[in-house]
């Protein structure tokens, strides 16, 4: 049986900037997502250590306090062995912030740029969920 509903998949959101993370939360949710927010780095790879298969895409802010987006997505494809995950970066700065170093760019699915259309986010997400559909029913 096929699966489209967007409460099969949990999307790992982080950014330190709290109004951007509860907005964005919200609006996925509004759209029927299931959201794990942080306003964390850290936090959130905690929470990732502890739920690894509970994650099926990240969205996470480039420049935070504690640790880059980068070096965030770099820690959980450590563990994502089998690249199921999907991510997708977001920046104020893209071309002054994301270094586009090869090994970085093959971790990451989308880069998006703020500000961002809450509908564009959407549609990105929806998209790189698909991607997911499909891998599970090739196996």
């Amino acid at each position: 049986m096929e699966s489209s509903n967007n409460n099969d998949f949990y999307i790992l959101l982080i950014d330190d900037e709290k109004d951007i993370l509860d907005l964005f939360s919200e609006y996925l949710k509004s759209n029927g997502f299931n959201t794990i927010p942080f306003d964390n780095p850290v936090k959130a790879i905690k929470y990732f250590y502890q739920n690894p298969n509970n994650c099926s895409l990240v969205i996470t802010d480039y420049k935070m306090p504690q640790m880059s987006g980068i070096d965030l997505i770099k820690k959980i494809k450590e563990k994502d062995t089998n690249y199921k995950i999907k991510t997708i970066i977001i920046s104020a700065f893209i071309k002054d912030n994301i270094p586009y170093d090869k090994s970085y760019i093959t971790m990451i699915d989308k880069i998006l740029e703020k500000p961002i259309y809450l509908d564009t986010l959407k549609n990105e997400v929806q998209e790189l969920i698909s991607t997911i559909n499909i891998q599970e029913k090739t196996k």
